[in-house]
């Protein structure tokens, strides 16, 4: 109900009230209570609206495949295979977004794609694909044997790239955390490419902890996509 509609509802009341005070006293109050709860409500949208054009939730008609997104054909499709080793480990799969190194202040994102506790002997599998055929948006797309299919977004302006690097499988000691890859923006001249290429070499990050990797290669990101995970006992 939108608020002029609402405030014409209130002039045919004060118009045709037939009660006692008491009853149109109380009458009112439920109204403008409702009113406020409207305005709150507006205002919280018109607040989200940043938030929205990089966050998605999408549902789809079960068993119609033909309306889900999909990768471009020439999509690199990157999958992985874990094998847990221990008695039991929880694992969990992230992307977090972040500015100059931080969790988006405009996002405030942490976001868990998976987060399942396994049994040795277990594997793990998915497969990730970021489509980038269009430079200014990336879809990340995350596939797992169970047919759950996740998107995780990142986009930028029109005289901007965004660009991804991936990683083979190396545990950054310390945090325990296994980097998959890493989807950033970047300028016509390369500038965020050309530094990442000084610390990874072969598809491995040359760098010995995650302190490193936030000092001398997210802190100089203004905006990216940081996928990794983790196995904790």
């Amino acid at each position: 109900m939108d608020i002029e509609r609402l405030s014409r509802i209130l002039k045919k009341i004060e118009c045709e009230n037939t009660g006692t005070p008491e009853e149109f006293a109380s009458k009112m109050k439920i109204i403008y209570v409702f009113l406020f709860i409207c305005l709150h409500f507006s205002f919280v949208l018109s607040q989200n609206q940043d938030v929205n054009k990089k966050i998605r939730a999408t549902s789809f008609p079960i068993g119609d495949n033909s309306s889900i997104p999909k990768p471009s054909d020439d999509s690199e499709r990157i999958r992985y295979s874990i094998k847990i080793e221990d008695d039991s480990a929880f694992f969990s799969l992230r992307a977090d977004m972040l500015e100059k190194g931080s969790l988006s202040a405009k996002l405030n994102l942490h976001e868990i794609i998976s987060n399942e506790k396994y049994f040795k002997g277990n594997e793990i599998i998915f497969e990730m694909v970021p489509d980038i055929s269009n430079p200014a948006k990336l879809t990340l797309f995350t596939y797992f044997p169970s047919g759950v299919i996740t998107f995780r977004y990142l986009l930028c302006e029109n005289n901007k790239k965004i660009k991804y690097k991936k990683f083979d499988v190396s545990i950054l000691p310390k945090h325990g955390l296994v980097p998959l890859i890493l989807c950033f923006v970047d300028d016509e001249q390369s500038h965020i490419e050309k530094l990442l290429n000084r610390f990874i070499k072969d598809n491995l990050i040359c760098l010995t902890s995650y302190d490193e990797v936030q000092e001398k290669m997210l802190n100089h990101i203004d905006e990216c996509l940081f996928v990794y995970y983790n196995l904790n006992k």
